[in-house]
């Protein structure tokens, strides 16, 4: 699922970010704040509470205000963190 249709306030993990999607400066700007396969997620507010567009989240133990085009790149999963489970050996 998208960021963008993930329940608020649902613990997830960033599945996959499609960085083709997001031009090569803000890229850069959210690998530095985190933003990797594997990296926890939450939705906190949707877009309008802040701006219009806007989306905040949580990003392992930061908030973080992105916009609209961003959040639909990255794919989210819920379940157990990355290593965790009934698969994890």
């Amino acid at each position: 699922m998208r960021l963008t249709t993930l329940p608020l306030r649902q613990p997830a993990y960033v599945e996959s970010v499609d960085w083709s999607a997001l031009s090569d400066t803000d890229g850069k700007r959210l690998r530095e704040l985190g933003l990797c396969e594997g990296a926890s997620i939450e939705l906190l507010y949707r877009a309008g509470w802040l701006r219009p567009g806007a989306h905040a989240c949580r990003v392992g133990r930061m908030t973080v205000a992105m916009r609209l085009a961003h959040a639909q790149a990255i794919s989210v999963r819920t379940g157990p963190a990355p290593g965790e489970g009934a698969d994890a050996a």
